[in-house]
């Protein structure tokens, strides 16, 4: 079978470049001066056409220039990794001792702007003493055809790009040079000329410039200027702050301050918009060998950075005035709910907080502050109001990496069910703990209703909310003794079966019949017989959970094949009794338990999770009996009646 290539629509190149590359020549001119860029190059000349017949675009740069072979393989290498292939600095191909320079580029779509000028372009690029010329054309079924058209012996190194009838292009020369000044003039080194002028700061209208004079003690003045595009470019690149020394560009223009601070959040529109640049002559002494930055432990330095980052703090407060609004009226939609509930003076506290957070920390993303104004909406209309920040305020920081790790892991409703339910069994642990110590403990009305909630203690078997408790059974077992006393207890507690010596829970999970899913009798049957505090358990405890399990059988209340477990508790048990007994060949088991027994199972089911929190604040029962003891206490009543006959007389 033949082999079949790979078909390319006439639209894929827009489709794949954008559209402002292939046909707006402002876009274009400023792309390939960038290319000039990554390939280290300090001069850029570039011949506009003036629409005359003979008229010619042409953009030549003294960089580093391509071989026939790096040539070849960038051009042909449609989605070609500049920063992969070449890595993220290039060399200054005139000035060695400069330190690199961090490139734009990244996916190679600018080298096609030469198409924006004619279907037709010439690329000349010589290195390493041999100079190559190709033509590289739009094609139809193929994105571009790439032709080697002569190869000279050429010194030096560059690239040239170059159409030779170029198409209308309807910009002029001037505006060109607006353009390029707007967004090349950070560097001093890098020098472009547009049909040999040099563009320079002359050449950016009046509109999208603006400079200040800082006069600083002991140092004196220092100019910055602000160069505006008036639109927002799609990247910070090209933008920031550019600090100038003796014609020099020191470090690089960027948006970073002093030590790891950025002076403005780089998704911003004013941050793809505006570069300032600082003449600061007077720090020749702070600047590093290599002029990649200034030696920030120098004093005057740190005097001159302050002043002009605090000019340029103060110049974005002014110019992102249109962005706050924005970003406030988003905060504010976001939050219309929670809004209307609040008083005004609590909506004019969250619209002062949000305002005031904006100014304050202008480095703050969109969306964060949209988020915290939610948050603080939020805090402002619920009953704890903020409450929640002050135990955040006690939290180091460690604790809030791992209160944000949780949060990022869990949803607030998901962990607010998991604490809720340990909470639950720890308070139910805590409760059992000390009920089970106390021989006044009435199991009837304080131990069984809180097993009957602990079944979970005697394994993971008994969790499922089918365990119920069958009343039915329990009246069974209280006919087997007659009790005479506790009836009391009885009555209140009907799914309790009382014993002579204690009392009997009895929770059951139904069986159901395969074909029809109707239930057909008892499949598990789980008796806690709760001995009273002090009583220990030995062999007669052990024959009367056997005799009432036998009357159930009796009864026909029990199935030949229903499993039945009962927990004899007591304060102690028989050493000599302590095994499990067997009934109707293992299908009736009886597990005698110790209470100290059973409250260390339990923490092992927590997973010791109550010796670890044991002093959290909702296990902290002692503190709320005080607390209830002394306001009910003879004295705080009569003094509160007191209080209240003193108001009625008032």
């Amino acid at each position: 079978m033949a082999k079949q290539h790979v078909l390319f629509d006439e639209r894929f190149l827009d489709t794949w470049v954008g559209p402002n590359i292939l046909h707006s020549p402002r876009t274009a001119v400023i792309e390939l001066i960038a290319n000039a860029w990554d390939a280290g190059a300090t001069r850029v000349d570039i011949v506009w056409p003036d629409g005359s017949r003979d008229a010619m675009f042409s953009i030549k740069d003294n960089g580093e220039g391509m071989t026939q072979e790096q040539f070849s393989h960038r051009w042909r290498t449609l989605a070609y990794d500049r920063l992969r292939e070449q890595g993220q600095t290039v060399e200054i191909a005139a000035r060695k001792k400069n330190p690199p320079r961090t490139v734009y580029g990244q996916n190679g779509v600018g080298r096609f702007a030469g198409f924006c000028f004619a279907d037709k372009c010439f690329v000349e690029t010589w290195r390493e003493g041999t100079c190559t010329t190709h033509s590289v054309t739009r094609g139809q079924k193929q994105p571009i055809v790439i032709e080697k058209v002569k190869e000279v012996k050429r010194r030096s190194s560059g690239t040239r790009v170059y159409v030779e009838e170029p198409s209308a292009i309807g910009v002029t020369a001037d505006d060109v040079r607006a353009d390029i000044g707007m967004r090349f003039l950070t560097d001093p080194n890098f020098k472009v000329y547009l049909d040999g002028r040099q563009v320079s700061l002359l050449h950016i209208p009046d509109e999208h410039i603006r400079r200040f004079d800082l006069d600083i003690d002991d140092v004196g003045t220092i100019e910055v200027i602000a160069i505006d595009t008036l639109l927002a470019d799609r990247t910070t690149v090209r933008h920031g702050v550019a600090w100038h020394v003796n014609g020099r560009l020191v470090g690089e223009c960027s948006w970073k301050g002093t030590g790891d601070q950025d002076l403005i959040d780089g998704r911003r529109s004013a941050a793809k918009r505006y570069t300032l640049i600082v003449t600061a002559d007077c720090l020749a002494a702070a600047v590093k060998a290599d002029w990649s930055g200034f030696n920030e432990d120098c004093q005057q330095y740190q005097q001159v950075a302050d002043a002009v980052y605090e000019k340029v703090q103060e110049f974005f407060l002014e110019v992102s005035k249109s962005d706050r609004n924005r970003t406030f009226k988003q905060a504010k939609k976001a939050n219309v709910g929670a809004l209307s509930r609040m008083s005004m003076r609590g909506a004019d506290k969250w619209k002062r907080f949000v305002q005031e957070t904006q100014v304050k920390c202008p480095t703050l993303q969109q969306k964060d502050l949209i988020q915290l104004s939610t948050v603080l909406a939020n805090l402002e209309v619920a009953e704890s109001r903020y409450g929640l920040l002050h135990k955040l305020g006690d939290l180091e920081s460690g604790q809030l990496d791992d209160l944000h790790q949780i949060l990022e892991d869990w949803t607030l409703d998901m962990a607010k069910t998991v604490l809720d339910e340990i909470r639950t069994r720890l308070e139910l642990l805590d409760e059992l703990k000390r009920k089970v110590s106390d021989e006044r403990t009435d199991e009837v009305q304080e131990l069984q209703p809180l097993f009957k909630q602990g079944l979970w203690i005697f394994g993971p078997e008994f969790e499922t909310i089918e365990f119920t408790s069958n009343e039915g059974m329990t009246k069974v077992i209280n006919d087997l003794f007659k009790p005479t006393t506790r009836v009391k207890g009885s009555r209140n507690r009907p799914d309790f079966a009382i014993l002579p010596d204690g009392t009997a829970g009895l929770y059951t999970h139904p069986k159901y019949d395969p074909e029809t899913h109707a239930e057909v009798g008892v499949a598990r049957l789980v008796v806690v017989e709760l001995k009273k505090p002090g009583v220990t358990v030995s062999t007669d405890e052990k024959a009367q959970c056997w005799k009432y399990i036998k009357e159930l059988y009796s009864r026909g209340l029990l199935l030949n094949d229903s499993r039945v477990i009962c927990f004899a508790l007591g304060s102690k048990v028989d050493p000599l009794e302590a095994e499990v007994r067997e009934e109707k060949s293992g299908t009736v088991r009886i597990q005698p338990l110790d209470y100290g027994t059973i409250i260390e199972r339990a923490k092992s089911r927590m997973h010791k999770l109550y010796d670890r929190v044991k002093d959290a604040p909702f296990l902290d029962k002692k503190e709320k009996e005080e607390l209830d003891d002394f306001l009910t206490s003879a004295n705080v009543k009569d003094e509160a009646k007191q209080a209240k006959m003193f108001k009625a007389t008032a």
